[in-house]
Order: structure tokens, then C-alpha cells, then sequence
């Protein structure tokens, strides 16, 4: 992390005192752990979406392209195989009902929405087959994630969803953590007080 002046925070994969270790031995300033703290009892997704993530294993987490064009990594379920199977033009219709249904929820007018697609399009090769659906993504993830419709909607994940099995609250989460670290820290200095 000496490339920049900047905090670094590190994010992917972790769930347990290993992601903390690694941050400290990378020099990251600290570490995101979104899929961990999404499964946990204090989390405000629905029961539904729990459900999927915790029964994943790490082969059920995929990264696919089928949503919008851009690799999202998602577990994989009936909706994405079948995203998967129908191809770029029923991807470019759904973005169309999509976008038809998002200026409202997200507080845009139309017209503010064609120019928001204008300028991700501007100065890039991207077609509208891309852009639009890029754009209207917000839709599928909150009908999974807000509304508990995991057969309508797509469910971010990080790989690591294969690899939780519980659902603790937020502290006890954290307190596991810190408990992990000191017995691995306990471990490494043979009950030596470092510093």
C-alpha cells in the first residue's frame, strides 16, 4: 500500500480473523466484509434471501455477465441459468421493463434517466444494448434483496457465501473475530506480550 497516500481498504473474501491478518500483512488500512456482515441476524434482507446465500457452497457462487452485460458475482439460482440461457436480446427486453419501472422508486424523471445512459455511454464503446441494462440493474437487486423476490431478482454475492453457515448478530460477529485474533496472535508469540 505504498503506492498511494491514501487509506486502503481491502475487500473480498473475508469472513473470519483470517481477512484481518491478511489486511495487516498487506497494509491495508482496514477491510470490508460485505457478504459476512449481509449474513448476519442484524441484516434487514428478508428471511427469502438469507435462505439461498446459506445453503451455497463455494461452487454455487458464480460470475456471470447475463444480467447486464458486466460480470456480477451472484449465487447461482434458477433465474440466472435462465438469464444465462436466453441470451443478449431478452437481457435488452427485461432492461426495457426495467427501465420503464425505475425513474419512480429511484426519484428520476425519464428525461433525466436518458441523459444519466448518455453520459455512461460518452467518450466509451458501448452500445445502448449495454448501457441500458447496466443502468437498470438497481431493479433486479431490490427485488431480491429489498423485496425478497430471489425468483425475480438477482442476489449479489461475494465468493465467500459459500463458506458462512451462520447467522450471528453484528457483535458477536465482531467479538468472534477479536477472539479469533488474539488466539491466533497468542499462538504466534507463544503468550509473549508484543509491543
Amino acid at each position: 500500500m505504498d503506492a498511494v497516500d491514501i487509506p486502503v481498504v481491502a475487500a473480498g473474501g473475508f469472513h473470519d480473523v483470517r481477512g484481518p491478518a491478511g489486511r495487516a500483512r498487506y497494509g491495508a488500512a482496514g477491510i470490508a466484509m460485505g457478504t459476512r456482515f449481509l449474513l448476519t441476524s442484524d441484516s434487514t434482507v428478508p428471511d427469502a434471501v438469507e435462505a439461498p446465500y446459506l445453503a451455497a457452497a463455494v461452487t454455487d457462487v458464480t460470475v456471470t455477465t447475463a444480467v447486464d452485460g458486466l460480470p456480477h458475482r451472484m449465487p447461482r439460482s434458477e433465474l440466472v441459468d435462465s438469464l444465462e440461457r436466453s441470451g443478449r436480446t431478452a437481457a435488452l427486453l427485461r432492461a426495457v421493463r426495467h427501465a420503464a419501472a425505475f425513474p419512480r422508486p429511484a426519484g428520476l424523471s425519464r428525461p433525466r434517466m436518458v441523459c444519466d445512459r448518455r453520459a455512461m455511454r460518452h467518450g466509451k464503446d458501448r452500445a445502448w444494448s449495454q448501457v441500458l441494462p447496466a443502468a437498470t440493474t438497481p431493479m433486479p437487486l431490490k427485488a431480491s434483496m429489498v423485496d425478497g423476490r430471489t425468483d425475480t431478482g438477482v442476489m449479489a454475492s461475494g465468493q465467500v457465501a459459500g463458506v458462512i453457515g451462520d447467522l450471528p448478530c453484528c457483535a458477536d460477529l465482531v467479538d468472534r473475530i477479536m477472539a479469533e485474533a488474539a488466539a491466533a496472535l497468542d499462538r504466534l508469540t507463544g503468550g509473549r506480550t508484543v509491543g
